[in-house]
């Protein structure tokens, strides 16, 4: 059974409540500040994504955040119909600068997620979406 299991709709102020969910979790855990930070933050920035890039900003679709842990990592798994985007298929900028200088357009936020997070991976599986971000424990 999930620790968490929960569908909201897509709007971004959804984000604040999947936050208290998982603070709420965090706590029950026992997990550490920055654990629970790199998983908030990643979440966060995911679901904007799937909210202002998959749903085009259509607030009366699906996403479902599932959170697991087993021995020595978080695993969390969001799920949405919309447009398919596979974050391994974008280059990652090699460092922060890289965006902030206006060298590139984009990926600041898989630059972070890449930072905070041990592993992202992507599957689309019956038109659905399927994004599993991983956080050692």
């Amino acid at each position: 059974m999930a620790l968490l299991d929960l569908t909201v709709e897509s709007s971004i102020e959804e984000l604040q409540a999947i936050a208290n969910q998982v603070d709420g979790v965090a706590e029950q855990q026992g997990w550490s500040q920055k654990t629970v930070f790199a998983l908030q933050v990643a979440l966060d920035e995911w679901i904007s994504n799937v909210i202002k890039y998959s749903y085009k900003e259509r607030s009366d679709q699906p996403i479902r955040v599932v959170v697991n842990e087993n021995e020595d990592e978080l695993i969390a798994s969001v799920e949405d119909l919309g447009t398919p985007f596979d974050p391994s298929s974008s280059a990652v900028p090699a460092t922060l600068d890289d965006t902030l200088s206006g060298k590139r357009e984009g990926g600041m936020g898989l630059f972070v997620m890449h930072h905070l997070l041990s592993d992202i991976a992507f599957e689309r599986v019956n038109n659905r979406n399927i994004v599993t971000l991983r956080v050692k424990l």
